[in-house]
């Protein structure tokens, strides 16, 4: 006879298992991005950090389930731009001139963090999810982790700005989404 406690206990355990293993697939994008920027002259450090800090939040969300994956999936496609704009500022340092990074340099990581923004919120409106807020805001999360793998190695002044440009970004977003994106019709 077979004993169903057995049965469902180990059940559970192959179900946890293999939802470990898929939440963890995540890793390979994130490493790539890391290397991409580290490649690109951003400082190792704060890039590596943010990238741990990223693998984690984005593991426990898609463990989580479809809303998380979803969320992770938004968010390091719209991060994505912020992240590049950064490792674009690091690999062009010297024309940029990082001791005056506001003179030249600056407004495309600001360009970047606002288009971040705008669209983490036009995506989260846009999908097809239940709590399209909470999307909103874990896609954001993910975002700016995302975004703070190579942002951070300019220092905390260069990475809240960006990062308040991704905020300013999303709020500017929402009459927009909520007139577009909330009321079924496509925008022009």
């Amino acid at each position: 006879m077979v004993d169903l406690d057995v049965l469902a206990r180990k059940a559970r355990r192959a179900s946890e298992y293999g939802r470990v293993r898929a939440a963890l697939r995540v890793s390979v994008p994130i490493a790539a991005l890391a290397l991409a920027a580290i490649t690109a002259q951003v400082e190792a450090r704060s890039c590596l950090l943010f990238a741990a800090a990223l693998l984690a939040t984005s593991v426990a969300l898609r463990w989580w389930g479809r809303p998380g994956a979803l969320a992770v999936q938004t968010g390091m496609t719209v991060g994505a731009i912020p992240l590049a704009a950064g490792a674009l500022t690091a690999l062009l340092g010297r024309a940029c001139d990082l001791a005056d990074p506001f003179r030249t340099c600056a407004p495309v990581c600001l360009i970047a963090g606002f288009l971040a923004g705008l669209g983490t919120t036009w995506l989260a409106g846009a999908a097809h999810v239940t709590h399209p807020p909470r999307h909103a805001l874990l896609a954001g999360m993910i975002a700016s982790l995302t975004a703070a793998m190579s942002c951070a190695g300019f220092g905390a002044g260069s990475l809240l700005a960006v990062l308040g440009a991704m905020a300013a970004g999303a709020l500017m977003a929402v009459p927009l989404c909520s007139a577009w994106c909330g009321g079924g019709r496509n925008p022009p």
